[in-house]
C-alpha cells in the first residue's frame, strides 16, 4: 500500500512537473526575442537563410571515398570551390547588407549570427578539400574513412551551421 502511494505520488509530481516545463517551451516560443522584433531587412535576412539552406542541401551530395577520389579529383575539388565560392558570394552580400543597415543594432546581430553560420560550413567544406587531398596522397589517417579523424572535422562544422539554423528557426518566429 505504502508503495503504491509513493509511485502515484512520483507519478503526479513527474506529470506536473513535464506540464511546467511544457507550457514554458509553448510560452518561450511566442515571441521573438526582443533583439530581433525591429528587424529593418527581414526579408533580406530570410533571403540569405533560404540561400544557406540551398547551399547546406547540396553541400549534403558530395561524394568523397577512396574511389570517388582516385576516378576523379578535380571533379570532386572544383565542386567543393564551388560552393566555397558560393559561400564567399554570400558573405559578400551580408557585408552590403551590413553596411545598408549599419544603425541597426538587431539586423547587424542577426548578420553576424549568418557570418557564423557560413563560416561553419565555409570550416567544413575546407575540411573535406583537406581530406580530398589526404586521400589523394595516401595518407593512411585518410583512406580509412571509418575511422578517419579528418571526418570528425567536417561533421562538427556541419552539425555547428546545422544548430545555428536549427536555433534561428525555433526562437525567432521569422
Amino acid at each position: 500500500m505504502k508503495k503504491k502511494c509513493i509511485l502515484v505520488s512520483l507519478l503526479l509530481i513527474s506529470l506536473i512537473m513535464t506540464n511546467n516545463y511544457t507550457s514554458f517551451a509553448e510560452q518561450s516560443e511566442l515571441s521573438v526575442p526582443p533583439m530581433y522584433q525591429n528587424l529593418k531587412g527581414k526579408d533580406e535576412l530570410l533571403g540569405f537563410l533560404n540561400e544557406i539552406g540551398s547551399l547546406r542541401s547540396n553541400i549534403g551530395t558530395i561524394t568523397i571515398t577512396p574511389t570517388t577520389v582516385k576516378e576523379n579529383p578535380s571533379k570532386i575539388k572544383k565542386e567543393i570551390n564551388f560552393y566555397i565560392s558560393e559561400i564567399s558570394s554570400i558573405e559578400n552580400s551580408i557585408k552590403m547588407f551590413e553596411k545598408k543597415y549599419n544603425n541597426s543594432p538587431p539586423d547587424l546581430l542577426f548578420s553576424e549570427q549568418i557570418s557564423i553560420l557560413l563560416n561553419a560550413y565555409k570550416m567544413s567544406l575546407n575540411q573535406q578539400l583537406a581530406l580530398l587531398d589526404g586521400i589523394i596522397n595516401n595518407e593512411v589517417g585518410a583512406t580509412n574513412l571509418f575511422h578517419s579523424e579528418y571526418l570528425t572535422y567536417i561533421y562538427y562544422y556541419l552539425n555547428l551551421g546545422d544548430q545555428m539554423i536549427s536555433y534561428i528557426e525555433t526562437f525567432y518566429k521569422l
